[in-house]
């Protein structure tokens, strides 16, 4: 009889974790009150307190889910290419579901994936404004001291990983919240999304973002944004939107900016582009079907292949340093995605030169008295070069200073060439590096690093970008200003060589 007490006991103990029900009693209503409002404030049915701890991000994802479908189809796609190759955080945000029996298939999901964020939050349409706070709060806690952004997307959009990585990178209003901006406009009073005049005796919604995708900077949210949810001078509405990145919004004086870059794809009108950060899609059927055209290399959207440029043969690299000359020029957005995504980390990169006769005579010659050696092995221009920092530590620099051939002037040669052939370096040309010949006019939007033949060939490529001129097919691409600030707190630092 103590047995079957004590069973009966561990099982009821059981369901009330996994299957709670709120005390909510307008949970599924479109106006919610201040105390249902308290539900945000519960400890979750599973977490992921430690997810921030002892890391330091610039963005963490969370992902607004509601189907184990999407979620399935995220993490094969654009999910794992951020989580493998740029190691930034996704964690799925859900509530708890209608039916208790579907508890145990969402534990088993999280036992597999170690991914779930499960609010006591009944999950459902008309909760999102409390699910959302739910998901701000636990970020204010958790992970606001460790990671500079929070970017809070739906379980149906596409991501292009290259440009968000930019993207976050780049971001240049640290004091606003950014998404898809939508302007002022009447409230809605019909339909699934409409809230009756008594409910919401308010007229206008604020200029407000759009729910699909959202960068919230941390101290917004920590500072004035959760702040402004839990003192509201406003009825508490269900959209999430609506009522946090607007009515919220404007009572904090949280400025709202559209983010370039997220678009809502129509199939029939073809606008696939290279620019599209976030796609958020009319219907699975086009989510699914434009994923499937770039796995299997069909072109029938034609700038498709540059959208979503994932290639998962490709991966991150540690921490690196790249050594470049005073008289180029950087395409910032290429190199910050190439520093991520350079294959061989067991070489040295850069353009890249074959073995050839000593120089004997000009600026760069030597005598055969000064260096008895006819042939210089392959090296890499001086230019602009990338160092593993493991290469320079453990093989490089030990080489140098246990040369077995006269110490040349010519770093190239020298450090390049003859100091990595004795270390056993591999030297390999870096895609994307160039010598522009302004007669042949071949900017293209694939250069990372350009140098010049003259210095009136550099000034004259500024002055056509900084004048947005574009008889230079892609100068427009090209993105120099304010280097050391996008690129300051990146995995690789930069070494300006102001030698000749």
């Amino acid at each position: 009889m103590i047995k079957a007490f004590i069973v009966f006991s561990l099982l009821c103990f059981i369901n009330a974790r996994f299957t709670t029900n709120s005390t909510c009693k307008n949970c599924i209503g479109k106006i919610h009150s201040k105390q249902d409002l308290q539900l945000a404030r519960h400890s979750l049915i599973i977490d992921k307190n430690q997810s921030c701890q002892n890391q330091r991000y610039t963005f963490f994802i969370i992902v607004k889910s509601g189907s184990f479908e999407k979620r399935s189809f995220t993490r094969s796609t654009w999910a794992k290419e951020i989580s493998e190759h740029f190691k930034i955080p996704i964690l799925y945000a859900i509530g708890y579901p209608k039916d208790p029996h579907f508890q145990k298939y969402i534990i088993a999901e999280d036992l597999k994936y170690h991914d779930l964020l499960q609010f006591n939050v009944l999950e459902d349409y008309y909760n999102l404004t409390l699910k959302t706070t739910s998901v701000l709060l636990w970020y204010d806690r958790y992970c606001s001291k460790n990671s500079q952004f929070l970017l809070y997307v739906d379980d149906d959009v596409l991501i292009h990983v290259d440009e968000l990585i930019v993207y976050m990178h780049r971001t240049v209003n640290n004091d606003s919240i950014q998404g898809w901006f939508e302007k002022s406009v009447h409230i809605q009073r019909e339909g699934m999304g409409g809230v009756s005049v008594d409910d919401f005796p308010i007229d206008f919604v604020p200029d407000y973002l759009w729910g699909a995708a959202v960068v919230y900077p941390s101290h917004i949210i920590s500072n004035r944004l959760i702040s402004a949810i839990f003192n509201s001078t406003v009825p508490i509405f269900f959209r999430d939107d609506v009522f946090i990145n607007g009515f919220m919004a404007q009572q904090a004086g949280i400025k709202r900016e559209h983010m370039k870059g997220i678009f809502c794809f129509d199939p029939a009108q073809d606008d696939l582009n290279s620019k599209m950060i976030l796609i958020n899609f009319k219907n699975e059927e086009a989510r699914e079907n434009t994923w499937n055209c770039y796995r299997n290399g069909i072109t029938s959207n034609k700038n498709l292949p540059l959208f979503l440029s994932l290639n998962e043969s490709l991966c991150l690299l540690h921490i690196k340093v790249i050594k470049i000359l005073f008289n180029i020029l950087l395409h910032v957005d290429k190199l910050i995605i190439y520093m991520y995504r350079t294959v061989n980390n067991d070489s040295i990169q850069g353009c890249f030169e074959n073995s050839g006769n000593i120089q004997r005579k000009g600026m760069g010659e030597v005598s055969v008295d000064d260096f008895p050696i006819d042939f210089v092995p392959d090296y890499l221009w001086g230019a602009a070069v990338v160092y593993p920092s493991h290469i320079i530590s453990n093989r490089l620099i030990g080489a140098i200073f246990n040369s077995t051939v006269p110490i040349f002037f010519r770093d190239d040669v020298f450090i390049n060439g003859l100091m990595a052939q004795q270390a056993g370096i591999k030297r390999e040309h870096m895609k994307g590096i160039f010598c522009f010949d302004p007669i042949e006019d071949d900017l293209d939007s694939n250069m990372i690093v350009i140098d010049f033949k003259n210095e009136e060939a550099r000034e004259n490529t500024w002055s056509c970008y900084k004048n947005v001129i574009k008889y230079d097919t892609n100068l427009a691409s090209l993105s120099l200003p304010g280097v050391a600030k996008f690129l300051r707190n990146s995995l690789f630092c930069i070494h300006l060589f102001s030698g000749t």
